[in-house]
């Protein structure tokens, strides 16, 4: 099985550099042409299931990537929860927070573990392994998707070293009861 994860467009927050989480911000105009750049990406594959985050910006970029499609949402592809941090600028943490963030997650402004976080993850992909499709699409975000790749190769992979631009298309692949990175696209 091949799945394929798309990180959304550029919301609203991304554009204010604002923390998000579960705050259900929109899709920038740039973030509707970003998704119709992953859309010609995706255009020739015929998906048997396609999944998104509930989250506005997750909706939007599967309905503008893939027209017409037929998707199941679920909390479970949810950001993670950065609590009282939404929707207020990135700047306000120190260099402190960030490294406890790193390694607790959000608790300290009442938002999810990193245990929480990666335990919805390998949820979803328990679920996907029970699936038989050969194809499947899941609209998600930015720490979605790097947690699935930190769960796959079985290691954290610092964020200031994997790009993971609005819109990065990864392929992933379940063969043989293993995950397996197949491709990582950023677009722009």
């Amino acid at each position: 099985m091949r799945v394929y994860v798309i990180r959304h467009g550029e919301s609203e927050t991304n554009l204010n550099k604002k923390w998000t989480g579960w705050f259900d911000a929109h899709l920038t105009d740039k973030g509707k042409d970003d998704a119709q750049k992953a859309g010609n990406i995706l255009k020739d594959i015929p998906f048997e299931k396609i999944y998104t985050s509930d989250l506005s910006r997750a909706v939007e970029t599967a309905k503008i990537a893939i027209p017409d499609c037929c998707y199941e949402t679920s909390h479970l592809l949810r950001e993670i929860h950065v609590g009282t941090l939404a929707n207020n600028p990135l700047s306000i943490l120190s260099n402190e927070q960030r490294a406890r963030i790193r390694k607790c997650g959000y608790v300290d402004f009442n938002g999810e573990t990193i245990e929480a976080f990666y335990s919805r993850i390998c949820q979803v992909m328990k679920k996907l392994e029970t699936l038989n499709c050969e194809t499947v699409a899941l609209f998600t975000h930015a720490g979605w998707l790097r947690g699935m790749l930190d769960t796959v190769v079985d290691a954290y992979l610092p964020r200031e070293h994997v790009r993971c631009n609005n819109c990065t298309v990864a392929i992933f692949e379940y063969i043989n009861n293993t995950w397996l990175l197949h491709s990582w696209i950023n677009l722009s």
